[in-house]
């Protein structure tokens, strides 16, 4: 694992969930961080207080300023608004994500970063009838914010290939932990934690592939490893494991002592069916394997209290 100590870190999106947990690990291992969050998803008090912190959309042509004032030298890319369903009722709202990418790699470049690591999606290969996905699965773009994340992927590409830019780009399986407030998981905790019952989407049958926060903060910090050259720097980061949303349900409900009464409504458009990962190929390269079981992972979210 490369030693961060001293070396200049930016984070978009780190009042984020994802974003939050990597500027601790970075600042608990000596680095120098900054943080560029506009709070829109964010939190302040996930903020922590020893990183710079400028609330600032990734678009505003003021994040040269940030870049002027701080001069990372690595960049992790988490600013990108989360949920598929309000992607696919507002397309729109992509817009700020790839306009916004664009102006975050453009200073980038323009400073010389030594590294960008991008927060990308597994829900890139779409209902797939191969799963687990490898990296070299066919895309299938069944919702916008698929189809933003994938745009992102290919202008860094482009950068690489115009102006030299290195990155490594994660698509993440179904992340959880502490400080989750979006998703499924998030709301099933904090539903059955109220002795309330929460909706499934559909009729719980979808699956989905769970890896626990700090399993994904390490392959964060080996992402600095990856060499600039790669000729293919895609990783997947998961654990090829399927879980129903019932299964999930009953297991959230069974850990607080809840029955499972869910409550279920027509599934929403843009949703996918199946999700799981193949993780051989960070497992090769990087020595990466996740090792918080679901079960395990579910003990420490419903201790921590911090789901809301």
């Amino acid at each position: 694992m490369v030693n961060v100590k001293g070396k200049r870190f930016l984070v978009t999106g780190g009042a984020g969930f994802i974003g939050s947990h990597t500027v601790d690990a970075l600042l608990a291992r000596g680095a120098k961080v900054a943080i560029v969050d506009n709070l829109s998803t964010g939190r302040k008090e996930n903020v922590n207080p020893k990183a710079k912190f400028y609330r600032m959309n990734i678009a505003s042509p003021s994040l040269k300023n940030v870049f002027d004032k701080f001069r990372p030298e690595y960049v992790y890319h988490f600013a990108f608004h989360v949920l598929v369903p309000r992607s696919t009722e507002d397309p729109l709202l992509d817009r700020d994500g790839i306009v916004g990418s664009v102006n975050l790699f453009k200073n980038c470049e323009r400073n010389g970063v030594k590294k960008v690591v991008f927060s990308s999606s597994g829900f890139l290969y779409g209902n797939t009838a191969r799963l687990p996905a490898r990296e070299t699965e066919p895309l299938s773009f069944i919702s916008p914010y698929i189809a933003s994340k994938h745009a992102v992927e290919n202008y860094l590409k482009v950068f690489n290939h115009l102006h030299g830019l290195p990155h490594v780009i994660f698509r993440y399986a179904a992340i959880y932990g502490p400080r989750q407030a979006t998703g499924a998981m998030a709301d099933y905790v904090r539903q059955l934690s109220k002795g309330k019952q929460a909706k499934i989407w559909g009729d719980g049958k979808k699956t989905r592939d769970y890896v626990y926060i700090d399993d994904v903060i390490r392959a964060n910090l080996l992402a600095l490893g990856v060499p600039k050259n790669h000729p293919n720097p895609i990783f997947n980061v998961g654990t090829g494991v399927e879980t129903s949303l019932n299964t999930l349900y009953r297991g959230i409900a069974k850990l607080l002592g809840k029955e499972a009464r869910p409550i279920y409504v027509p599934d929403r458009p843009g949703e996918q069916l199946r999700y799981a990962l193949d993780a051989s190929k960070i497992r090769r390269e990087l020595r990466w394997r996740p090792t918080v079981s679901l079960e395990e992972g579910l003990r420490r979210v419903i201790k921590s209290r911090n789901f809301a």
